[in-house]
């Protein structure tokens, strides 16, 4: 799970959200599932249909993920999020008015790490793995672990 205390927005967002810090990861644990006969269109691309449940954590499997990529700390520097990253802090200065909307700011934070997937940043699939899933796109094959990155404002004690 991303908790953006512990990175380089860690002051800058420390100082405008007061009392709550941003968490972005999967914040529900539950299965991932194995793939299906067929695709669907998931965000502008294929993906493999969702069958039954594997057995395998969405945690664990982002955790790996994470791991080989640096999915969640490594999204908020990454070059081509600058844009994202520049709307999070107008989000963040905007949160400060009684009437701003939390949700936005949410979205937000949850694209900067879901929008390198979908961009395909993180390169592409072995051959093999591309033949096996009928398309290339590292990081998606159902879709249900890009789906159930969400972002949450956390109070903090």
């Amino acid at each position: 799970m991303f908790d953006a205390k512990m990175v380089g927005l860690k002051n800058f967002i420390n100082k405008r959200l007061g009392a709550y810090s941003v968490e972005v990861g999967i914040l529900i644990d539950g299965p991932e599932k194995n793939a299906a006969q067929g695709t669907k269109n998931f965000y502008g691309g294929p993906a493999r249909k969702s069958g039954k449940a594997s057995g395998v954590s969405l945690r664990s499997v982002l955790e790996k993920f994470d791991a080989l990529y640096n999915l969640l700390y490594g999204a908020w520097a990454r070059p081509q999020n600058k844009e994202v990253a520049i709307v999070v802090k107008e989000m963040i200065t905007d949160m400060n008015k009684s009437t701003a909307d939390k949700r936005r700011f949410l979205n937000a934070a949850q694209a900067v790490v879901r929008n390198p997937i979908l961009r395909g940043d993180y390169g592409q699939n072995s051959p093999q793995t591309a033949k096996i899933k009928g398309f290339n796109r590292l990081l998606i094959d159902t879709g249900t672990m890009f789906k159930n990155i969400k972002a949450r404002l956390v109070k903090r004690v």
